[in-house]
């Protein structure tokens, strides 16, 4: 079964060009000038139910575009998208409760309060039993390697990588089965990015869950995913194998950051 289809899939970004000096601002009152950015551009693609897809391009490239339609935030210009058999953009609560969508530089906690305020409004939102909820928190405090004490710190006073966790937590309560995560690992230590590479496989392995992850490290996707693509101005460049790819080349490092930098296939 196929978790999410795009075919020919595109996102135009339409900016207000201000002029400079003030006469020219009282004629762009009445006469704006506008300018379009094609952030992507024809992309297709699909996932399998279970599968672990990484999405690569430099910055600027759509990858976190390509997630917020996926998700729903954004509608896009162009093609056509089904996610878990839904339009996203509808953002129906049923199809809401099926997806989780983390960025790993943006926080969905409120950092006055104690995540375990923010789990509860959490459990409340998407009516997670009590029960479910319970052994939910406990199994992913231990799957991410977190001090179940800190549940009840201000999320302010935790670290880098604590807060990424606690974020994990937050999005994973209600069990979702297609999750989008965007460079999750970024800026933390080398024992955080452990635990959360840990976390991704084991929670998918334990839950049949569908991954697309974007990342700049390449071992996120060298140990967490099946596949990878790789987009250049907004278009798809390459679909590769990982475990094809690992054999193939000495480094997959290098090999990821060559076909990045457009040297060959």
């Amino acid at each position: 079964m196929e978790v999410v289809q795009a075919v020919n899939l595109s996102k135009i970004y339409r900016t207000h060009e201000k002029p400079e000096g003030f006469r020219n601002s009282i004629a762009d009152f009445f006469h704006r000038k506008y300018a379009e950015k094609e952030a992507v551009s024809g992309l297709s693609f699909s996932m399998g139910e279970g599968e672990a897809v990484g999405l690569l391009g430099e910055n600027g490239a759509g990858k976190t575009t390509t997630l917020k339609m996926l998700s729903g935030i954004l509608y896009p210009s162009g093609g056509s998208l089904s996610v878990m058999g839904e339009e996203p953009w509808k953002r129906k609560k049923e199809f809401l409760k099926k997806i989780a969508f983390v960025m790993g530089n943006k926080s969905d906690m409120n950092w006055d309060l104690p995540a375990a305020d923010t789990f509860a409004y959490q459990k409340l939102l998407y009516g997670i039993p009590e029960r479910e909820y319970r052994e939910n928190l406990k199994r992913l405090t231990k799957m991410l390697r977190l001090d179940a004490s800190l549940l009840n710190t201000q999320v302010r006073r935790l670290s880098l990588g604590e807060r990424m966790k606690v974020e994990l937590v937050n999005s994973f309560l209600y069990s979702p089965r297609l999750i989008f995560l965007d460079e999750p690992t970024i800026g933390l230590d080398i024992g955080s990015q452990d635990a959360i590479r840990d976390f991704i496989r084991e929670y998918r392995r334990e839950n049949g869950a569908s991954i697309l992850l974007t990342s700049h490290d390449m071992a996120d996707i060298e140990n967490t995913c099946d596949r990878v693509l790789i987009l250049k101005k907004g278009r798809l460049a390459y679909e590769l194998d990982v475990e094809e790819l690992k054999k193939k080349s000495g480094s997959f490092r290098e090999t990821m950051k060559g076909l990045l930098e457009g040297e060959g296939q």
